[in-house]
């Protein structure tokens, strides 16, 4: 072989001999950069599990017994001079809940003001509460509803003005984090209402 061929093959040989390292060398810093950002990923992920901890410890030590009655009966209160009127059905004992008194106040009154906003004027919301097994519900009906749908019952249809549904997702999110559910549900087999449902505390 001349020397030129020689030459030829040392440089081919070189080039690709730099290839693979520079090869190599863009794996080794897609792997350090997949192990940094795994590294970042963790990080938060302990960072959002620690305040997931510490919101759930406030909200625990913020909670107390609360009875849906005496909370519904300040709902009622509240409600006086709106266009509605509010018949509350309580029975003769305590449905009691663990819970943060000022949320579970602040989504019985967006319920009023919702079915304020869309009933009938003069027309009666009845608000009946009552212990069913391990949960306490609470049920909202428009007595006065001429169909078997009314307004009251299309609080979480996701078809509403911003601010009403704005309303809606934070009930829903009350509840939620009192580990229960808020639904639009027809109550003895009247039309479809309101029916918020709560774990129970027992005495």
């Amino acid at each position: 072989m001349t020397g030129g061929g020689q030459l030829q093959s040392g440089n081919l040989g070189f080039i690709i001999a730099a290839a693979i390292l520079l090869g190599l060398g863009g794996v080794a810093g897609m792997m350090f950069s997949l192990f940094v950002a795994n590294l970042r990923q963790s990080a938060k992920a302990r960072e959002l599990a620690a305040q997931a901890r510490g919101e759930a410890r406030q909200r625990m030590s913020a909670s107390r017994a609360q009875d849906i009655g005496a909370l519904l009966d300040a709902a009622s209160a509240q409600a006086d001079g709106k266009a509605i009127r509010l018949d509350i059905q309580l029975p003769q004992e305590a449905v009691r809940v663990f819970a943060i008194e000022a949320e579970l106040r602040e989504l019985l009154a967006k319920v009023t003001a919702y079915a304020a906003s869309v009933m009938r004027a003069g027309a009666t919301l009845q608000v009946s509460a009552h212990a069913d097994g391990e949960q306490a519900v609470v049920h909202w009906r428009d007595l006065d509803a001429v169909d078997a749908h009314p307004p009251l019952a299309r609080f979480f249809d996701g078809r509403l003005p911003a601010a009403m549904a704005a309303s809606a997702k934070a009930c829903e999110r009350i509840a939620g984090h009192h580990g229960g559910r808020i639904y639009s549900a027809p109550h003895g087999g009247g039309v479809l209402g309101l029916t918020l449902r709560l774990p129970l505390l027992r005495a």
